[in-house]
């Protein structure tokens, strides 16, 4: 009985408070095949993209077909000092990543244009334990990386379903 109360209590809480689960994202099927293009072929992010993309459920184009087009631009990190310690050592690091995109249709028209988004971490360097920072950053990066992924596609779905 008590589980039962418990429940319903924190259910009632979670709609009180305008919770609700995020949909996934289905894109609009008059968009037809789309790609993504990056500068680099091998590019973390695109290939993300492409991959969400299509679970999202936009066809990859067939070879020389007209497609949707989504282009990444430009990807920047940087990585900046946030605070220093009594002896001038670093001991907090933003992180930063931004990236440039814009999206085409099929014959070429803007769908999105060129735009940015830009995320960060902060994170805190531990002289001490030196050999886990390099690895905490390229953790912080990789989830930069999928939390972008999920704001670019979050701007394609807004777009879309305003347009269509």
């Amino acid at each position: 009985m008590r589980r039962v109360l418990i429940t319903l209590i924190v259910a009632c809480a979670l709609s009180a408070c305008g919770f609700h689960p995020r949909q996934q994202i289905k894109l609009s099927e008059a968009i037809g095949p789309m790609k993504v293009e990056t500068s680099d072929p091998y590019s973390p992010l695109g290939i993300e993209l492409a991959s969400a993309l299509s679970r999202s459920g936009a066809e990859a184009p067939a070879d020389g077909s007209a497609s949707a087009s989504l282009k990444i631009i430009g990807e920047t990190w940087t990585t900046t000092p946030l605070s220093l310690d009594q002896f001038a050592q670093v001991r907090e690091y933003l992180t930063r990543y931004r990236v440039d995109f814009a999206m085409q249709s099929a014959d070429g028209k803007p769908l999105i244009e060129p735009q940015s988004i830009e995320l960060s971490r902060e994170y805190t360097y531990d002289a001490n334990a030196s050999a886990g920072s390099p690895a905490e950053q390229e953790l912080i990066q990789r989830e930069l990386r999928r939390d972008m992924q999920a704001a670019i596609l979050r701007r394609i779905d807004i777009v879309l379903r305003n347009k269509h």
